[in-house]
């Protein structure tokens, strides 16, 4: 009887067979071309085989750089405050203090030489263990650099700060293994990073304070981070239409570009219903969870929405000009990153089809990609007017900036969220 029963309803008996993941889907994929290539090596080299990239934490590390996490949990729940203070010398003391006490931590926890010798030997560990420690090190490099939580003007006013060795020299090694040349974090180390598989976040700047504190500091995280999953189909269907481009298959490329249009709304949709009052505080945000992303330090900005992938990957496709310089571009983005986006601005898809592919096929490649501009567009504005509210929070403790364009030469807060507009309303003008 079990087996007629197994024979007749086996839906209930076996179970669905789940499908490939993404990434997976990218690394299997049958098609050959230069920017498959590219893609493969965003998620292998760039992610440590998925995107967005899969960091594994202490129980991963060589033994010898664990002291590190050891150091940045020791520090991790005396960098925020609950309230700020507007004085000056108060500040000073909460910032050295911290700053004295992270050193204790480092010189009696750190043996340097064994450092050195554990990252000479690195190069044959798994890249998540190289993302990990990128994690770990540009939080313990932030938390120094301010001292406090939220960030305070006697930090901001600051022309130099001696960095202890023991952060500097594994940062140099990160730096020469991801290729970039920031003194400060970016967002993949920052924030793609920092999200573990069990969706909780590994490290935090926000522990011991209110719920609230909490909840926007995740979900700053969360919903960057859910972006990269939600897009990576999209990037994997650019791929796909190059590449149909060039075996001279234009109705495979418009089909891959509408089915990238319709992946890319969901996911436009997902972002706006998200960032949200309900998720992410408006009193709280700029405070606890963008301020620390900051840098200033030698005219060097900190982590931005700006270094997203999605929105790099956007605007290579669609040839958004003005292209960042290489010089700026290498100082938050690694090498992976890069390559990627540089392959998309050299074709050039737009130009592509404007001079190869004619008649109705090339009329509806067209009507794709200008529906993604389109799309870029509405997007750049929405996020313009919720950034606005966001960033027009009054903070007495700190001078104005943001963190993606550190200290904003402005004396007002009204004055700085001009100049904000002014900067998002050039990037929108220029999506076209």
């Amino acid at each position: 009887m079990p087996k007629v029963l197994s024979w007749l309803l086996p839906s209930w008996t076996q179970p669905e067979p789940s499908l490939p993941s993404p990434s997976t889907q990218i690394l299997d994929e049958p098609l050959q071309h230069d920017v498959l290539t590219r893609l493969r090596s965003l998620i292998v080299v760039g992610g440590g085989g998925s995107w967005p990239p899969r960091a594994t934490y202490r129980e991963t590390w060589p033994v010898a750089l664990r002291s590190y996490d050891s150091v940045y949990r020791a520090m991790e729940p005396s960098f925020p405050v609950p309230e700020s203070s507007v004085d000056n010398a108060y500040n000073r003391k909460i910032i050295d203090s911290f700053r004295s006490r992270m050193r204790s931590q480092l010189d009696t926890h750190v043996d340097m030489e064994q450092v050195r010798r554990a990252f000479e030997g690195a190069e044959s560990c798994p890249q998540g263990v190289w993302l990990g420690l990128f994690l770990c090190l540009s939080f313990l490099r932030h938390s120094y650099r301010w001292g406090v939580s939220p960030i305070v003007s006697e930090a901001q006013s600051e022309q130099s700060l001696d960095i202890p060795e023991e952060l500097e020299l594994p940062w140099r090694y990160l730096q020469r293994h991801f290729g970039t040349a920031s003194p400060g974090g970016c967002m993949t180390s920052l924030i793609y990073c920092n999200l573990r598989e069990d969706d909780s976040l590994e490290y935090s700047v926000t522990v011991g304070l209110p719920e609230a504190h909490r909840s926007t500091e995740y979900w700053t995280t969360k919903l960057t981070s859910e972006m990269e999953v939600r897009a990576l189909p999209v990037y994997h269907l650019f791929a796909q239409s190059i590449a149909h481009l060039d075996e001279g298959d234009a109705s495979a490329a418009c089909a891959t570009l509408k089915s990238a249009n319709e992946t890319l709304r969901a996911a436009f949709k997902f972002f706006f219903s998200t960032m949200s009052e309900a998720h992410i505080s408006r009193e709280v945000w700029m405070a606890y969870a963008q301020g620390y992303q900051g840098w200033t330090l030698g005219g060097v900005d900190g982590s931005s929405g700006g270094q997203s992938v999605l929105f790099r990957t956007l605007d290579s496709f669609l040839g958004i000009r003005p292209f960042p310089t290489p010089e700026k571009e290498s100082l938050h983005l690694p090498t992976a990153q890069r390559d990627w986006f540089n392959y998309l601005r050299e074709y050039d898809i737009r130009a592509v089809v404007k001079a190869c592919v004619e008649g109705e096929e090339g009329e509806a490649l067209t009507a794709e990609l200008d529906a993604l501009v389109k799309q870029l567009r509405v997007w750049r504005m929405g996020h313009m007017h919720r950034m606005v509210r966001y960033e027009s929070v009054h903070r007495p403790e700190r001078q104005t900036m943001t963190a993606g364009i550190s200290v904003v030469d402005s004396p007002s807060e009204d004055q700085m969220i001009e100049h904000l507009k002014r900067e998002l309303g050039k990037r929108l003008a220029q999506t076209v």
